[in-house]
């Protein structure tokens, strides 16, 4: 099909700079972790599917029974956004009209841009999000979107100077505050080299594949767009934390599906398949 030929063109393009984008092999806390998955539901019936992977990613506001998850010793950790806040978080609220609370993402409409180097931002974070997120019987934190200030200080460099500075010391305060926590950083791939010592492992979404939002349809990215993310990824895993690479497909196509996770282990990843909403369990990364 026209998809499975695009994904090996894309594998060959990047795999022409070396046999794997992974660096040495991973250590540490998340050294043993070989499957994963992030689910934002709250449907009670999939914590014996999501019992079964070695780490999870849930929300924090809404999810299922977590002693259920955990019942075969999986890690948990939960989602927290560094870059954006949802308008329907219960984090919301007291923060709505702050002058750090920056325009929608536009392809999540719900989703407000937030600027880290204000301090009213790292208080909200460290004294509101953190420590909800982290009750229960949670491991540790999955940061995620901290790619959107990031971005602002690339596009803007006048106006959001500093950005990438701020979430550093961020980190470095939440690490301090939560010793104990493991701290996944999902992208922000220049963050994590500067954060190595802070964190557990890094999450890298759409390599090899993409999501077209307008038209909303699942596509393989264009090779050397693969080829650019894979460089950066290089950079990061020589440093040698656990990758969990996810990768989105549509759910009717077996094919693609399984094809992402060759690709992916053969590159010395972790992969989880999901589709871009992330509210169901694929279970296809198990067998």
């Amino acid at each position: 099909m026209a998809l499975g030929r695009r994904l090996l063109a894309i594998t060959l393009a990047i795999m022409s700079g070396g046999t794997a984008w992974a660096g040495p092999f991973p250590t540490g806390p998340l050294g043993g972790v070989k499957t994963w998955a992030v689910y934002y539901g709250a449907a009670p019936e999939t914590a014996a599917e999501l019992a079964r992977f070695d780490l999870v990613v849930l929300d924090p506001t809404r999810h299922p029974p977590l002693n259920n998850v955990k019942r075969h010793g999986a890690l948990l950790l939960m989602y927290v956004s560094l870059g954006e806040v949802n308008i329907h978080s219960p984090a919301y609220p007291s923060i709505a009209t702050e002058p750090w609370v920056l325009a929608p993402n536009p392809n999540w409409p719900e989703a407000r841009r937030l600027d880290p180097r204000a301090p009213g931002y790292e208080r909200w974070l460290l004294e509101q999000v953190v420590p909800a997120a982290l009750a229960g019987p949670v491991n540790g934190l999955f940061l995620d979107t901290a790619d959107t200030p990031m971005e602002l200080e690339r596009a803007e460099p006048a106006r959001f100077g500093g950005a990438t500075e701020a979430l550093e010391r961020v980190l470095g305060a939440l690490h301090r505050a939560h010793p104990r926590a493991l701290l996944v950083l999902n992208g922000g791939l220049p963050l994590v080299e500067r954060s190595r010592p802070m964190l557990a492992g890094v999450a890298v979404e759409s390599i090899l594949t993409d999501y077209d939002f307008k038209a909303q349809r699942y596509r393989a990215r264009a090779p050397e767009a693969a080829r650019e993310r894979a460089a950066a990824l290089r950079r990061v895993t020589a440093l040698g934390l656990p990758v969990l690479a996810l990768e989105y497909a549509p759910p009717d196509d077996a094919g693609w599906t399984q094809s992402l996770i060759i690709k992916t282990r053969e590159a010395g990843l972790i992969p989880y398949i999901s589709t871009i909403g992330l509210d169901k369990v694929f279970t296809q990364t198990l067998r």
